[in-house]
């Protein structure tokens, strides 16, 4: 009988210890590795940004681009190269190249993430990270048996899962593929992995994945992963110039990112803080002898430096820079992460107005363009190229162009005065937002003061049949018989973002290879409908631009070109108009504005067309 209940008691062990393993190959094999230690990829982007001599940057956008990017000199370097540094606007007073961005290892959305080999991790976050989270961690297999049994009689007295006795291994495997979920079956799965990993993987290499997999919170809507990534975002700075009371917070974060954030926890942070920073120093791992902990003043200041670029849209920027979907290389990602901000902070400013604008840009060049739209949430393709807006002035140039190029010259004199046509539908004759002051323009005159009756003059008088012949190549859509549907020559036609781009990089071929009468008259801002509110640092160049308004100010645009790249930009309302009368916005308050934004503040001069 004895014997019986042996063998049954050896095949109920056996058979467990065959569940367990069953279990625990399970586990292991459900458990993508790769995520934990995944291979180094070769960032083999060795572009350059450069920033012309004569050009203008905003010094805290500088900072914040130069510390996101692969370029590791100090600031001082930099401000060699600038006009009195210590301004918030920087002059450029030699030409000099920065480093691109850094490329972004996150693989979900709206999330940054820098690796960093283990051997750049400064030894004050390696050797603290383990003497405050797991002081055994050199010593144990992956689970250590002294805390899980600290942890256990814990829970006994509380009745409930309330205390951990997570290793770091223990807790990057959680943090790669499990949830905060406190249960049995979670912490098993855990424990598998951790030893599995731990037997698998050296030392520094678990503690490399650590730094570089765990959280650090997040700030405008984007996640931080990692700690290279953390010093960045946070300090805007590399991790290599942290110091010792800066490393402190970031090792206080771990223990819960948003508990201890530093916008909407300060205090409860600095508490933490000091604790760790007080440990560190008891670890002798920096010289006692200097101070660095933090003032009141250094905390109030850290925090609404962080607020600041939170609220202007850094963070934001510098993801899309790094994850934009169509890297065009011609174009500069100063630029495009200057594009983002500008349009957010425009956004921003206007929601007092309406809530529910948006921005969409194309620009680029005869065979490049990039693009930025502001919903991220929305068919990006759709939005550029198949939803089409009103273009309203923006049309003008283009219409100008044909009239050239039938004989007209740009000083040739048009009447400004009203013309009226007998068309089926009634009389029409166009309306016109100022009066002229005289009864005649030059025709640069009239297109620099966008006036409507010389465009429909203009036409008539060349013949609408032959205008619509021409203008229906450039515009299949155009509706016909022009002659009957006259108010399309004033912007009473819709196209996409993308179509207005195609439609003006022909329109700047045309202006190098038959004369550029139209782009010089619209050359010169203090001329033209931007006048009042084109920027002192740009009323003296000569860039192109054309502004349009159209459906009561529901589509506002902007043409521009500064030499470098052309613009198409539209800003307007998405949502469902017929419950709305109009919006008090005009193409001039809205597009021109961020374009201007964009243009003067990008590290690049205003250049003259370039047609070669």
């Amino acid at each position: 009988m004895f014997k019986k209940r042996l063998k049954i008691l050896l095949f109920l062990i056996v058979g467990l210890i065959g569940l367990c393993v069953m279990y625990s190959i399970k586990t292991i094999n459900d458990a993508d590795l790769t995520r934990i230690i995944s291979p180094k990829t070769v960032d083999a982007n060795t572009k350059t940004i450069l920033f012309e001599e004569g050009s203008f940057v905003k010094k805290r956008d500088f900072l914040f681009f130069k510390a996101n990017s692969r370029d590791e000199r100090f600031n001082s370097v930099f401000f060699d190269k600038f006009d009195e540094p210590k301004k918030s606007i920087l002059s450029v007073k030699e030409s000099f190249e920065l480093d691109s961005v850094r490329k972004n290892d996150c693989n979900y959305i709206r999330c940054l993430q820098y690796k960093i080999n283990f051997y750049n991790i400064p030894i004050i976050l390696s050797k603290g990270l383990i003497g405050i989270e797991d002081f055994r961690f050199l010593e144990h297999i992956g689970i250590d048996y002294i805390s899980i049994i600290r942890a256990i009689i814990a829970d006994i007295k509380a009745g409930a899962l309330v205390q951990g006795g997570s290793t770091l291994t223990q807790q990057l495997v959680k943090n790669i593929y499990f949830t905060n979920e406190k249960s049995f079956s979670r912490k098993i799965k855990e424990a598998i992995l951790a030893v599995y990993i731990d037997f698998k993987f050296d030392k520094s290499s678990i503690l490399e994945a650590y730094f570089n997999e765990v959280f650090w919170g997040s700030l405008g809507g984007i996640r931080i992963k990692g700690v290279n990534t953390a010093a960045v975002l946070y300090f805007n700075k590399p991790i290599s110039e942290l110091d010792p009371y800066e490393s402190a917070i970031l090792v206080s974060m771990l223990k819960g990112p948003n508990y201890y954030h530093p916008i909407y926890r300060t205090e409860r942070l600095r508490g933490r803080a000091d604790f760790i920073f007080n440990k560190l120093q008891s670890l002798e791992l920096f010289d006692k002898n200097t101070d660095y902990q933090w003032s009141d003043k250094k905390w109030q200041s850290w925090q609404k430096q962080l607020i600041s670029f939170q609220n202007d849209s850094f963070y934001e920027a510098i993801y899309l820079t790094t994850t934009r979907i169509n890297k065009d290389p011609q174009l500069s990602e100063y630029r495009f992460f200057k594009t983002v901000m500008a349009s957010k902070n425009l956004l921003r400013d206007l929601k007092d107005i309406e809530e529910n604008l948006a921005v969409k840009i194309a620009f680029g060049g005869q065979n490049h363009k990039s693009f930025y739209y502001s919903k991220f949430e929305r068919n990006v393709e759709k939005a550029f190229n198949e939803e089409r807006h009103g273009v309203g002035s923006t049309l003008k140039p283009v219409l100008f162009q044909i009239y050239l190029e039938q004989g007209y010259k740009i000083e040739d004199m048009v009447s400004t005065e009203p013309i009226t046509l007998n068309l089926i539908s009634g009389n029409w004759t166009p309306s016109e937002s100022h009066t002229p002051s005289a009864s005649e323009y030059p025709i640069s005159q009239a297109l620099q003061e966008s006036l409507n009756n010389p465009v429909v003059r203009l036409a008539h008088d060349i013949g609408f049949d032959k205008v619509e012949a021409i203008l229906k190549k450039k515009i299949p859509h155009l509706k016909t018989p022009l002659a009957e549907y006259p108010a399309q020559l004033l912007g009473a036609i819709e196209l996409s973002v993308a179509e207005l781009f195609n439609l003006y990089t022909d329109f700047m071929s045309a202006q190098c290879s038959s004369g550029s009468g139209v782009y010089e008259s619209l050359a010169d801002p203090s001329q033209t409908t931007i006048r009042r509110m084109v920027k002192p640092a740009l009323r003296q160049q000569h860039f192109f631009g054309k502004t349009g308004t159209s459906n009561n100010g529901f589509d506002n645009l902007f043409v521009g070109y500064d030499g470098h790249d052309l613009f198409t930009i539209w800003v307007g309302y998405e949502g469902v108009r017929s419950n709305k009368k109009s919006l008090r916005l005009y193409g001039s308050t809205t597009a021109f504005k961020l374009y201007q934004e964009i243009i003067l503040y990008s590290g690049q001069r205003i250049a003259s067309l370039a047609c070669e």
